[in-house]
């Protein structure tokens, strides 16, 4: 697996700010088209080398694009599907597998990621941090692209006891294992000051939770 990042992350994003660029989409579109496509043609020649040098999945970056950077459904969805969309077929085209990444809010966009092809969409973060019911989205979209991530890594991981982490875990794999298509992960990776007993009872509860057999 490669981490291939998307024409915003620390690419367009970085080389102009993100206000400027959400401004730029209403008052200068040629120059938020002409700088996104610069990064975008990057991305995807990156991506062409990686799959031609052997690499069997994409784990494509596009937290810049997230609703929670401030973007609104309507332009993640007519700006920045049809460049997931293109990037997926890339991917798929040389028989390798994509792996969409997003740590913020996703559900007024996971529908339409879910539409571009992804095989996996992360990090699945719930309240507060994100907006994922990871019950009501594995009746909409399970069916269409493995789920992953969900734990939290602040609220539950590093707040949390390891009562806390144990039940989080269970209560998971109970919701999103029945049928498969379903990774249990944390909401993004986990953070220094993580107590040793909360990573402890973290792997343990996956351990013990995670056999799809008992399902």
């Amino acid at each position: 697996m490669l981490c291939i990042r998307s024409p915003l992350n620390h690419n367009a994003g970085a080389a102009r700010d993100m206000q400027d660029l959400m401004a730029d989409y209403y008052t200068d579109r040629p120059l938020f088209d002409a700088l996104l496509s610069l990064f975008f043609e990057r991305m995807m020649a990156q991506t062409k080398n990686a799959l031609e040098g052997g690499a069997e999945w994409i784990f494509g970056s596009w937290y810049f694009h997230s609703l929670s950077s401030g973007w609104s459904p309507r332009i993640f969805e007519e700006a920045f599907a049809p460049w997931i969309r293109a990037h997926v077929d890339l991917v798929h085209s040389y028989g390798a597998y994509y792996d969409y990444y997003d740590d913020g809010k996703l559900n007024d966009t996971m529908e339409i990621i879910a539409g571009t092809g992804v095989d996996v969409l992360g990090t699945c973060t719930p309240p507060p941090v994100g907006d994922f019911d990871l019950k009501a989205v594995k009746a909409r979209i399970g069916s269409q692209v493995a789920l992953k991530g969900y734990i939290d890594l602040l609220y539950v991981m590093q707040r949390g006891t390891p009562q806390q982490v144990e039940i989080t875990v269970r209560e998971a794999m109970e919701i999103a294992g029945p049928g498969g298509g379903w990774i249990i992960g944390t909401s993004d990776s986990f953070r220094e000051n993580t107590p040793d007993e909360n990573m402890a009872a973290y792997w343990n509860a996956c351990l013990k939770n995670g056999d799809y057999r008992q399902r």
